[in-house]
């Protein structure tokens, strides 16, 4: 007897082949039997007639990190099929990498995260596997400085990172658009790669720049891989300004080129044309040594207006503003959430010199100010869509109910999944073969999820089923919580965390260990 039996769906397995109808035998939380399975009986189960079973879909770059203690819920990503995501990312994670070990927000390393995680009783509705934040390790040796590390130092974040991924760290992920990760140099970044390469890991990159300089940024991840060794993967892939529109064509091929020189380098992106960030990234980078603290007290000082004017390059006039629309104040200033930086500046601060206004938004919200920049092409994103790009959110685990938050969220973090799919659908992208082996087999072999990704005997049954032709989110950029449609079950491990489209009580997310630690 099976503890689930999932018959009658159309079984998409994860791999690209094309789909077939069959049956879905599982036991102790592993897929026992992919097939004709007609006469078995089981403890539960699913009648998945009409619709579509692949494996749990795993979001391939997301900052959920410690989600779980607000709620554990993880509805936003269950409700869209997901069973998996990989956090850590954009060179923050949720360990210190040095300290005395307290509750599990101030764990010292991975181990201990974990550990606490464990001892503590917590309890999330997706699985979350972790990278190591280049800005978190850089933090625990040089602070926010603006400068290299000299041998000393070097080798204690060498050490650092190599305890971390030896301890079961999936890799390490760079932000080089944010304070303290932009300070660092080639040879820093390359040495760190040394590290993740021993252990074969990956490391993942915010860029140095989505826009005007891309070109040198993808230069710079590849040049990590290609002295090291170490796989190297582009976050959230895009072109953020306006100037370099048209060219997704040009930057997909400079990076088909990396490879055919030897290096391996891949890529995830969200489908949408706005992202989601702090306001501090607005600023230059000179002004960010130090971290918030040093930036507000330069704000305050004779250099504000050259960090105005830095801004400036930004924010130049009506139009330009109005792409800058802001999500949350840090609890410091909610009569500006729901506008943009042209409506803010002209009807909360009287002004149309739309640079200043982003500095007192900044000054006034102690620099926790984030937005969401309406800055990509439709035309790109449906280019990068069509490539070979796992997907990613960038967003969170959150819940399903409204409630309130201290800011509301870009609406990738209840759609991101759910809009591939029905991008996929509508603009005819690539098959749903395809577009499964997106979310499943391409994002396990990249991470190195073993295990997982694929409908195969011997491989957690983390399963997802759902209408290929109703799967699509209901989140908008002014109304963002709102769950997706179109999944029917999700099952964790075995264990149904989603019933008939509606969630269960049962919370089996786990912190990911890599195997072989």
């Amino acid at each position: 007897m099976y503890d689930v039996l999932i018959y009658g769906g159309t079984l998409v397995d994860g791999t690209g082949a094309p789909g077939f109808t069959g049956d879905l035998g599982i036991r102790d939380g592993v897929i026992c039997a992919v097939g004709k399975l007609k006469g078995e009986s089981a403890r539960l189960c699913i009648n998945a007639e009409g619709l579509t079973v692949a494996p749990g879909f795993i979001d391939a770059h997301a900052h959920s990190d410690t989600a779980f203690l607000e709620d554990p819920t993880s509805a936003s990503k269950l409700y869209q099929g997901v069973c998996t995501e990989i956090s850590g990312n954009c060179g923050d994670s949720p360990f210190h990498c040095e300290g005395e070990k307290g509750g599990i927000c101030s764990s010292p390393s991975f181990a201990a995260f974990v550990d606490a995680f464990k001892a503590g009783g917590y309890r999330m509705g997706v699985n979350q596997a972790l990278l190591v934040g280049h800005g978190t390790l850089r933090r625990a040796v040089l602070g926010d400085a603006d400068r290299a590390p000299d041998k000393e130092e070097m080798q204690k974040m060498q050490s650092l990172l190599d305890r971390e991924l030896a301890s079961g760290a999936w890799g390490l992920s760079l932000g080089l658009e944010y304070a303290p990760g932009c300070f660092a140099n080639q040879q820093e970044l390359n040495a760190l790669g040394e590290v993740v390469s021993r252990h074969k890991g990956i490391v993942t990159c915010h860029m140095r720049s989505e826009g005007l300089k891309i070109d040198q940024a993808i230069e710079e991840l590849c040049e990590i891989g290609r002295a090291s060794g170490a796989h190297v993967h582009i976050s959230h892939l895009k072109l953020d300004n306006r100037r370099v529109h048209g060219q997704a064509a040009r930057v997909w091929e400079k990076i088909e080129g990396q490879k055919g020189l030897g290096v391996n380098v891949t890529c995830d992106m969200y489908p949408y044309t706005a992202s989601r960030t702090g306001l501090t990234i607005r600023c230059p980078r000179w002004s960010l040594d130090g971290g918030s603290a040093a930036l507000l007290e330069r704000l305050r000082g004779p250099r504000r207006q050259e960090i105005i004017d830095g801004i400036r390059s930004h924010y130049y006039d009506a139009i330009s503003a109005e792409t800058c629309l802001f999500c949350g104040d840090g609890g410091l200033w909610p009569e500006i959430l729901g506008c943009t930086l042209r409506k803010a500046a002209e009807e909360l601060l009287h002004t149309q010199d739309y640079a200043a206004a982003a500095a007192t938004v900044l000054e006034r919200t102690r620099a926790q100010a984030t937005c969401i920049f309406f800055v990509m092409n439709e035309a790109d994103m449906l280019y990068f869509l069509s490539r070979e790009t796992c997907i990613g959110s960038d967003g969170y685990a959150l819940p399903g109910e409204p409630k309130r938050l201290d800011e509301q969220p870009h609406p990738r973090s209840f759609g991101a999944v759910a809009e591939f799919f029905r991008l996929a659908r509508e603009r005819k992208l690539c098959t749903l073969e395809q577009a499964v082996r997106r979310v499943t087999s391409l994002p396990a072999g990249v991470f190195g999820l073993d295990g997982r990704g694929v409908l195969r005997p011997g491989n957690v049954a983390d399963v997802t089923v759902f209408d290929p032709a109703k799967i699509a989110p209901r989140a908008a950029y002014l109304a963002p919580q709102r769950l997706a449609v179109g999944v029917q079950h999700v099952l964790i491990a075995g264990r149904p965390a989603l019933r008939d489209g509606q969630q269960t009580e049962e919370r089996a997310g786990k912190m990911l260990v890599k195997k072989g630690h």
